[in-house]
């Protein structure tokens, strides 16, 4: 990833604005989700001592409920941490999804930390590991969730229950990440990053 594929990315602003799903879920959660100081401070620590300008992306799509989520906490990190930050959808960006699909990277969002000469310094994917406890303890008490995600393709019924349970399944991630995860998303992030010291 160079710097002019980076500027190829949404601008955060540019990308909520644009968002076919959840727009105005993401916006409410961008006026709450604020990274906590001692991370900012680790990664603009960390950040400075590798080739500079070190940036961050995000791959995702519009649909992706750990993306809506992890993105205004992201946002946050690294704005604060003056890293740049820049997000892609992977269906307009077919040749970085397969560069992380073959890397074994196969769910979203990717968020990479890149250094100036444009070398991945670190890669982290979809959630922090105690969301992804949530979720599967949540799952487990709504059976009907994967029934419906089987089934939504070809039943229209379906698909429009498996819509509106989605909602419910991520505006309840959201009352989790508020609580305590995001924490736990830029606490981890910032670890990977402390890692290639």
């Amino acid at each position: 990833m160079d710097w002019k594929r980076f500027e190829d990315g949404y601008d955060v602003d540019t990308y909520v604005n644009g968002l076919r799903n959840y727009r105005s879920f993401v916006r409410s959660l961008m006026k709450e989700a604020e990274a906590s100081g001692d991370h900012v401070s680790k990664v603009k620590k960390t950040a400075a001592e590798h080739t500079l300008p070190v940036f961050a992306t995000m791959m995702t799509e519009d649909w992706c409920g750990d993306s809506a989520c992890n993105l205004p906490v992201l946002s946050s990190l690294f704005q604060k941490a003056d890293v740049p930050f820049r997000v892609f959808r992977g269906s307009e960006q077919p040749d970085l999804e397969k560069k992380y699909q073959d890397d074994g990277t196969d769910h979203i969002p990717v968020v990479s930390i890149w250094d100036g000469a444009g070398n991945e310094l670190v890669r982290w994917v979809e959630a922090p590991a105690e969301m992804s406890r949530r979720k599967d303890q949540w799952k487990s008490e709504h059976p009907e969730f994967m029934e419906l995600y089987r089934k939504k393709d070809e039943d229209k019924t379906a698909a429009k229950e498996f819509a509106s349970l989605y909602r419910t399944f991520i505006e309840t991630m959201a009352t989790w990440y508020k609580e305590s995860v995001w924490q736990e998303t830029t606490g981890e992030v910032v670890r990977k990053l402390e890692a290639q010291r």
